[in-house]
């Protein structure tokens, strides 16, 4: 029999209003799962829930003895300064009750995270969090503030996902970014993109990271490996065409880099590009 996460990955999210692909909850669920077998423990929270579409993931993955927590303006939408969203706490707490969620587990801050601080909130939620989901305001400021938030309180091995990073409706989330990775040098490292999302470690856990998705999901996504902020990043896509349905496979994967593959490579690169 599955489980109520199985399910809710595997279609059940899309029963919420909200934005997250087949393809992003996957990810962030087996980075979830795993995190519980190599030991990483901490709390699952998000800012900016919207209805809950992805904060019911993250509820649905942590441990019985983890809290989890939602931080979002709900009526206060006079903050919702680039409309990024509309947070409906009814709605929200009513999708709890759909997938299972007791509404009395989850803490729920209402209100404007500019004016939050990890060390004003790990008491409530904390000690450290493992899988901290940043989607609020899609301000450059916002973004970048949203973000030191998360990195105080992430746990040793806890991920940070960030969304809209590459949305070009909402660039200012990726000038966000840059602020806080030119602020914090070193503090994070990118290890996947998917979707509409990017996941983010400390740097001595992201590898482990990258190396454990692209071995669970190259086998059901095309994959290609880039860089970010100067470190190895892989890009994971859902295959839509013929041509990415055979790129994904094992066997051709092996082939590229094989040095016959190698020999191929432009003839066929020709052929495709007709």
């Amino acid at each position: 029999m599955s489980s109520p996460l199985h399910r809710y990955v595997h279609g059940g999210h899309r029963r919420v209003d909200g934005w997250l692909s087949s393809l992003d909850a996957n990810l962030i669920a087996t980075v979830g799962v795993w995190q519980s077998t190599e030991g990483v423990a901490g709390s699952v929270g998000e800012i900016g829930v919207h209805h809950g579409r992805l904060f019911i993931l993250l509820a649905l993955v942590r441990k019985a003895d983890e809290r989890a927590f939602a931080i979002d303006l709900f009526d206060d939408q006079q903050f919702n300064i680039d409309q990024s969203g509309q947070g409906d706490e009814t709605a929200f707490r009513a999708n709890l009750v759909r997938f299972g969620i007791e509404p009395a587990s989850v803490e729920v801050v209402k209100g404007n995270s500019t004016t939050l601080a990890w060390t004003g909130l790990a008491s409530r939620l904390g000690p450290a969090v493992r899988l901290f989901s940043i989607d609020g305001g899609h301000t450059a400021d916002i973004t970048r503030h949203d973000l030191g938030i998360a990195d105080d309180s992430l746990s040793d091995g806890g991920v940070i996902v960030l969304d809209d990073y590459f949305n070009p409706e909402f660039p200012a989330v990726s000038e966000g970014m840059c602020r806080f990775m030119a602020d914090r040098p070193g503090a994070l490292a990118p290890f996947a993109i998917g979707d509409n999302k990017l996941l983010l470690a400390r740097p001595d856990w992201a590898e482990r990271y990258r190396t454990m998705l692209v071995g669970v999901m190259a086998s059901r996504h095309f994959v290609r490996d880039t860089e970010l902020f100067g470190q190895p990043v892989t890009v994971f896509r859902t295959p839509r065409t013929p041509m990415q349905f055979i790129r994904q496979t094992g066997l051709t994967r092996r082939l590229r880099s094989h040095p016959l593959g190698q020999a191929l490579k432009p003839i066929i690169r020709r052929f495709v590009q007709g």
